[in-house]
């Protein structure tokens, strides 16, 4: 292959990556921002409180209407569990006395389903999402922009081919 057809590519490679990484960059954003609406926030700490007279409660079947039955956090966030019935609960891994708090920290994004002492139910749901970070948003990009950057490279090429050195034919023949 001749250097000039070389560099012609190479060149054509380098504008279908621009252009791709830049249409990419406008599809994960805007995908991005839709998406994840009231999402990108601190780290928030939420208080459970059991009020008294839970358990009798739990134990008939009737359900605590201002605690629900599952809930949606971001990971990094705190349920800090206060217990003002009589009776010591559980909320998963935390134990809170009768009188006391616990603290469950939320670190790994997944969906949980927690044992709940004052939860009629006996469970409780969690569901914990990730954070949006930058390194998802690169990665977003990247994804978009690489493969169609590769393929609008090879479309170029084949609706626009280069031009190749013409091969002579000898028109001198004999008849």
């Amino acid at each position: 292959m001749a250097t000039g057809t070389r560099n012609k590519l190479v060149l054509r490679l380098v504008y279908s990556l621009i252009i791709a990484f830049f249409f990419g960059f406008l599809i994960s954003e805007v995908s991005f921002q839709i998406l994840t609406r009231n999402t990108e926030r601190e780290v928030e700490i939420y208080e459970i409180k059991i009020p008294a007279g839970t358990s009798e409660r739990v134990e008939k079947g009737f359900p605590i209407p201002t605690i629900p039955e599952s809930m949606i956090f971001f990971e990094g966030d705190k349920i800090i569990v206060r217990n003002d019935d009589g009776v010591s609960h559980q909320l998963g891994p935390i134990w809170v006395p009768a009188g006391s708090t616990g603290t469950l920290t939320l670190e790994k994004p997944q969906t949980y389903s927690l044992a709940c002492t004052f939860q009629p139910s006996k469970l409780m749901g969690l569901e914990v999402r990730p954070r949006l970070t930058n390194d998802i948003r690169f990665q977003g990009i990247l994804a978009i922009g690489l493969p169609s950057g590769i393929l609008i490279w090879l479309f170029s090429i084949v609706i626009f081919p280069l031009d190749s050195k013409k091969i002579e034919v000898n028109s001198n023949y004999e008849e």
